[in-house]
């Protein structure tokens, strides 16, 4: 009898570990979450232009000082799930005129680049906030102090879901009718 409980027992025992390897067969041959492309855009909160700018070596479009969004430009690959060591690389070129434009205006362009324009190119490796599965638009926040944001949202800025929580750039000092 001893025996027989014995080699009932190893029956079980086996019918264990096969019934445990097989659901680690199985859960080893899910896939992974394909990744996403998500477009890039980009919203400028200085008052110097992006005249350039990539991410991870694919490129978006100029931005003026103050703006932003509107068009997107294709496209970085993402991870399906957001992961806190995701990093993005930045490299832009910001620049504006030194002068107003009216005092130079009378300038060929040679003389106005030469005389009056500045601009930096600068590159950073920064995190990329975290998403959730449903992904969105990677958006590229220039920042004063040459500081960046990555986020990626399927919605705008100003819209209460954004994960910002910030609102469309502005000028804090616009232009009046004079200077128009």
């Amino acid at each position: 009898m001893n025996s027989y409980f014995s080699h009932k027992a190893q029956l079980r025992w086996w019918q264990l570990l096969i019934a445990i390897l097989l659901m680690a067969m199985v859960s080893a041959c899910k896939p992974e979450p394909k990744p996403m492309t998500a477009g890039i855009t980009g919203y400028n909160f200085t008052r110097e232009g992006v005249q350039n700018y990539s991410v991870n070596e694919m490129y978006g479009s100029n931005l003026p000082p103050y703006g932003g969004g509107g068009s997107l430009s294709c496209c970085v690959l993402l991870p399906a799930k957001w992961t806190p060591e995701l990093r993005a690389t930045v490299h832009w070129t910001i620049g504006d005129w030194t002068v107003p434009y009216e005092q130079i205006e009378s300038l060929s362009t040679k003389e106005q680049i030469r005389c009056c324009w500045s601009q930096r190119t600068l590159t950073k490796t920064v995190p990329i906030e975290p998403y959730g599965e449903d992904g969105g638009d990677l958006q590229v926040f220039f920042l004063p102090g040459d500081e960046i944001k990555v986020y990626v949202s399927n919605y705008g800025l100003g819209h209460e879901k954004h994960p910002s929580g910030l609102a469309y750039p502005e000028n804090p000092n616009p232009p009046t009718d004079k200077e128009k």
